[in-house]
């Protein structure tokens, strides 16, 4: 009797990651049925046949990569401006449950797990939103300027599909930094910050967002924990997409790189990590859209993609599931020291 109680108790604790999981995998499916439609099966099974799989190993390796770049954009960024310090198996297992199926089931997605981890680790609540809100602006502070400059070389020439639709919006990533810049001023920054107290909703909103560039800026003026977190990011970003490209070499799809850097920016708009349950189907429509309208034969993308996807998302499940305990124990600390906090 008391292994069965166990096995409820287990079973109860892990009823909504579970049912995360397979409903994660049931559309997946959906999705992958519907572009094979769109592909047309005699084509994806054709391409299929000749699928290269030592380009595999290229993805585990990549993803590894991608995995230790996040780990020192994290650590750098909470640490920044005084910020907690982040041992390095810590913020690995962190990330490691970030990437992971079952916590992205967070309505936040892994950020929420980062706020966590900040929490736990000695930062205010004030503290650990602005830096997590700059962890989130810092992944694109390095994609969008390289999806600019892929973009202004294939209206010059660099791709044979220039596709403006997908191609002319990151032009205004220039000027997006310019207001960035300007609002975070130190005098501004510190008037949005003191008005947000009694201000409304949305106010309050923007004043978090404007927080979150003001930990970016901080990062871009002081080297010394700036490189790291940017140089971090990038190699995140670097592993990941390397990690798309195996996957449609897998079935000998030739992509120009700056194709392959707009498709990958314009996917995920959303990262895995902001998104709950990882932005399944959502990445897998908008990639595989994204690297068609830029050249890739529709069924090499659909089959690329997929595949790419199970190398960044789904085998993320594994170590996901070795840091359980870390992500539990981190929960319940912060929630039960937060309501001895608003009962006082």
């Amino acid at each position: 009797m008391q292994h069965v109680n166990t096995w409820g108790r287990w079973l109860r604790g892990r009823r909504r990651p579970l049912t995360v999981v397979l409903g994660s995998v049931a559309v997946s499916l959906g999705v992958a049925a519907g572009l094979g439609v769109i592909a047309g099966h005699e084509r994806v099974v054709a391409v299929m046949r000749g699928v290269e799989p030592r380009w595999f190993a290229l993805c585990i390796v990549s993803q590894a990569v991608a995995y230790i770049g996040y780990v020192f954009a994290l650590r750098w960024t909470a640490s920044c401006d005084d910020g907690p310090e982040l041992g390095f198996a810590f913020t690995a297992r962190v990330v490691a449950a970030g990437f992971g199926a079952f916590f992205s089931a967070a309505a936040a997605g892994g950020f929420e797990l980062d706020y966590w981890a900040l929490r736990h680790s000695g930062a205010s609540r004030r503290e650990a939103l602005s830096r997590v809100i700059g962890l989130g602006t810092l992944e694109y502070a390095v994609l969008a300027p390289a999806a600019m400059f892929s973009a202004i070389a294939m209206i010059l020439g660099a791709g044979k599909h220039t596709y403006l639709a997908v191609t002319a919006p990151w032009f205004a990533v220039a000027p997006g930094f310019v207001v960035a810049a300007w609002l975070t001023q130190p005098a501004r920054a510190r008037r949005w910050t003191r008005a947000h107290v009694h201000s409304s909703r949305l106010r309050h909103g923007i004043a978090h967002a404007i927080s979150g560039l003001t930990t970016l800026r901080w990062l871009a003026l002081n080297p010394t924990s700036g490189i790291p977190a940017f140089g971090g990011t990038a190699l995140y970003w670097f592993g990941d997409i390397l990690c798309l490209w195996a996957s449609l070499r897998v079935f000998h799809a030739d992509v120009e790189i700056p194709a392959l850097i707009i498709a990958y920016a314009t996917g995920y708009v959303l990262t895995r990590r902001s998104l709950p349950a990882g932005g399944i189907g959502v990445a897998e429509v908008a990639l595989t859209f994204g690297l068609h309208w830029l050249g890739v034969p529709f069924a090499s993308a659909l089959l690329g993609v997929f595949t790419y996807r199970i190398f960044n998302f789904w085998l993320a499940l594994v170590p996901a599931l070795a840091v359980l305990p870390t992500v539990r124990m981190i929960r319940h600390e912060i929630r039960h020291t937060d309501a001895e906090l608003d009962s006082a």
